[in-house]
């Protein structure tokens, strides 16, 4: 079993929780970006558990990289201000956050552990 299928996992079910959260609380523009994190950190999570299926992605693993680095920049954004304002629902949103951003930081090590231990590299 590909371990990057349980990151992507856990990741899409925060992704969906925290938008039915937002949904439910009706929040502004705001916490979109942060929303908008977590579904790209969802798809390059996705990405990398079919990397074998999608070849031509080792072409632009700088671009997914990137991605993925900015989805997790937004993800911590969108955190911090959920904690600092209050808000209905502030802890079912920060805890959703704070799921995404510890999966994709332990993927994003595991994918470095891969990538420097394997004698095949990623």
């Amino acid at each position: 079993m590909n371990p990057f299928l349980i990151y992507f996992i856990v990741s899409i079910v925060a992704s969906v929780v925290w938008t039915f959260f937002v949904l439910k609380a009706n929040q502004q523009n705001r916490l979109s970006l942060g929303l908008a994190g977590a579904w790209a950190a969802t798809l390059v999570l996705a990405a990398l558990w079919q990397a074998e299926a999608i070849p031509w992605l080792w072409n632009f693993l700088q671009g997914v990289l990137l991605v993925w680095l900015s989805a997790l920049i937004l993800l911590v954004m969108a955190a911090a201000t959920m904690w600092s304002e209050k808000q209905p629902l502030r802890l079912p949103l920060v805890s959703c956050a704070v799921i995404s951003i510890v999966v994709n930081v332990a993927a994003c090590l595991h994918f470095l552990w891969i990538a420097t231990v394997s004698p095949a590299g990623v």
